[in-house]
């Protein structure tokens, strides 16, 4: 037997906490308790769940998560690439910018764009030759 707590930062959530709640309510899975109380400084929402009612939904949430990290790990990675690649090219718009890089993060992210560091923790690996080639086939599109 074992409990699954959800903390929500109320004042700035995390990208994937809407489709966590909205995942959690397109089941019917209801939290067995629901509080609120600050932590380090943040209002947080909690949620308690027993880990044999959430189940496999477990995963779901989960791989909700872990879809979200990827996202913000590749966004960071690609932009800081993106900006050595265009390094004095000052005709890039701010949107176009955002644009074409959101567009890289939905290209790479698959499972060979990370692995663990020696921390355990995930960060995004890309080859860099085929980053410069898809960055600079949408930058002359």
């Amino acid at each position: 037997m074992y409990t699954v707590q959800l903390c929500f930062d109320v004042g700035q959530p995390d990208p994937e906490d809407q489709e966590v709640r909205d995942y959690l309510s397109e089941h019917a899975l209801e939290p067995r308790y629901q509080w609120e109380n600050e932590v380090e400084g943040r209002q947080c929402q909690w949620m308690q769940f027993g880990g044999c009612y959430l189940g496999n939904h477990l995963q779901q949430v989960g791989h909700i998560q872990r879809q979200a990290v990827e996202v913000e790990l590749l966004t960071e990675e690609i932009g800081k690439q993106f900006d050595r690649i265009c390094f004095g090219k000052s005709e890039i718009s701010g949107d176009r910018r955002s644009s074409i890089i959101s567009f890289l993060v939905v290209e790479f992210q698959r499972e060979a764009s990370f692995q663990a560091n020696e921390n355990g923790e995930l960060i995004a690996v890309l080859d860099q030759a085929e980053l410069l080639e898809a960055a600079k086939s949408l930058l002359d599109s």
